[in-house]
C-alpha cells in the first residue's frame, strides 16, 4: 500500500485464540513523532519508547492480549530482549525498534512467547496485508480500523492509519493504539504542532466510558530525505482527516454501544468552559443510558450541564435533540415523548446545549452505555 513499508500479523499465543502480534518494517529510516498517554500509570513500552523517540526507525512491533504495564522493571527489561532478537534477525540496531502493546494490564509480556513467533511473523511480512496487521492489534474491537488516503506535492503521496480501541476510552487519550504511516517526505520539526493539534482535535474528543488508559499511543511516521514542503498543506488536511476518521470508528465500536451521540455545547463565555461541559455530558451515566432507552430526559442533561463546575445561568440554557427544542431559557417547550423516541432511535444522535452567554463553543463524541458494555467489562479478564 505504501512502497518501502511492509505490514505483517500472526497469532504468536500471547492469547488464547486469534492474531495477537504484528509488525510494521521500513526499508529506510522512518522519522517518528508520538503521542502519549496522559494518565500517569504508563506501560513499559511508554517508558522504552520515550528514550529512543526522535531517533530514526526501521521496525514496530505490536501486541495485543497483554498491556505490560504495571509490570515493573522486568516489563521493559522483556522489551529489551524482545527488541534484541528482532534488530538481529533483521540487521538493524535495537535503538530502531519501537513497541506498543494493549490487553489486561498487571501481566506480564510472555516474552519468550513473543521471541519464538518472530520468524514466522517475519515470513509473514511477504504478504504485506496492513489489515492483518490491524487485526492483529485488536482486543475487544468488533472490526479492523484502517484508513488510506492520497495526496499530492511534487510528486504523489499515500498515507495510511491503523487503529485498535473500544473500551476504556475518553479524551487524553483512550485505551487505544494508533499508527499513521506516510511516504511524504518531511521532518519531525516541520509538523510537531500540527500532529499535536490533530490530536487534540480528533482523539481528544472521544470518549466512550471516561476512563484514561495506561497504554495510549499515537504514532505518526514519515520518511527522511529531503523535504517536499510543496506538499505541505495537501498532507496536514489529509493528516487530520485521517486521524479523524480513526478517532470516529473507535467511538463507533465503543464497547456495546448502539448509538454514537454528537455533543455539541455554545454559546459559552470561554472555550475552557465549554469543554468542562461536553465532557461532563459525555461522560454521565445517566445522560448515556438514557441515550441508551431513547429517553429524552432532558433534566439529565442539564444537571450534567450545572455539574460541569463552570459559570452558568439556568435561565438562559437551551438544549436541541435531534433538531427539535425541549429546554427554551431553562424550561421544558412542551414536545411529544414518543417521536423524541423514535428521534432518539438512529445510530447517531446530535444534542446541542446552547448557553446563551458567549461566542465559545466545543463539541465530543460519546456513545450510549448498555447492557453489554457491563457484560464486556465483568469478564475482561477471563
Amino acid at each position: 500500500m505504501i512502497q518501502g513499508i511492509e505490514f505483517a500479523g500472526i497469532a504468536s499465543g500471547i492469547k488464547a485464540q486469534g492474531l495477537d502480534l504484528g509488525l510494521v518494517i521500513f526499508k529506510e529510516d522512518m522519522h517518528v513523532l508520538s503521542l502519549y498517554t496522559r494518565n500517569k500509570v504508563k506501560a513499559a513500552h511508554i517508558l522504552y519508547d520515550r528514550k529512543i523517540d526522535g531517533n530514526p526507525v526501521r521496525a514496530l512491533l505490536v501486541n495485543s492480549g497483554c498491556a505490560n504495564a504495571c509490570t515493573g522493571k522486568e516489563g521493559v527489561t522483556d522489551l529489551h530482549a524482545i527488541g534484541q532478537e528482532l534488530s538481529s534477525m533483521l540487521g538493524i540496531e535495537k535503538e530502531k525498534v519501537l513497541f506498543a502493546s494493549t490487553g489486561v494490564i498487571g501481566r506480564r509480556l510472555p516474552a519468550a512467547t513473543i521471541i519464538r513467533a518472530l520468524p514466522a511473523l517475519l515470513k509473514n511480512l511477504k504478504k504485506n496485508r496492513p489489515e492483518v496487521f490491524a487485526q492483529s492489534i485488536m482486543t475487544t474491537d468488533t472490526f479492523p480500523k484502517i484508513i488510506h488516503e492520497t495526496f499530492s506535492g511534487k510528486k504523489n503521496y499515500s498515507i495510511v492509519g491503523v487503529a485498535k480501541g473500544a473500551g476504556m476510552i475518553n479524551p487524553l487519550f483512550a485505551t487505544m493504539l494508533s499508527f499513521v504511516f506516510t511516504d511524504y517526505p518531511i521532518a519531525p520539526g516541520s509538523i510537531k504542532r500540527v500532529f499535536s493539534s490533530a490530536g487534540r482535535e480528533t482523539f481528544e474528543r472521544i470518549t466512550v466510558d471516561g476512563e484514561c488508559s495506561t497504554n495510549d499511543t499515537v504514532m505518526l511516521f514519515t520518511k527522511g530525505g529531503d523535504e517536499d514542503l510543496s506538499g505541505l498543506p495537501a498532507f496536514k488536511e489529509k493528516l487530520l482527516s485521517v486521524m479523524r476518521e480513526l478517532s470516529l470508528m473507535i467511538v463507533k465500536d465503543g464497547e456495546g454501544a448502539t448509538r454514537v451521540i454528537h455533543v455539541t455545547v455554545t454559546g459559552v463565555r470561554k472555550k475552557e468552559f465549554a469543554e468542562k461541559i461536553a465532557r461532563r455530558i459525555a461522560i454521565s451515566p445517566l445522560t448515556k443510558t438514557a441515550f441508551f432507552g431513547c429517553d429524552p430526559n432532558w433534566g439529565r442533561i442539564i444537571a450534567a450541564v450545572g455539574d460541569a463546575d463552570v459559570p452558568v445561568q439556568p435561565s438562559k440554557v437551551e438544549i436541541i435533540l435531534q433538531g427539535e427544542v425541549l429546554v427554551k431559557e431553562g424550561v421544558e417547550v412542551p414536545f411529544d415523548e414518543q417521536t423524541m423516541k423514535k428521534r432518539m432511535d438512529k445510530k447517531e444522535v446530535e444534542l446541542v446545549v446552547d448557553l446563551h452567554d458567549g461566542k465559545a463553543s466545543y463539541d465530543i463524541y460519546t456513545t450510549d452505555l448498555t447492557y453489554d458494555y457491563i457484560k464486556i467489562n465483568a469478564s475482561y479478564r477471563s
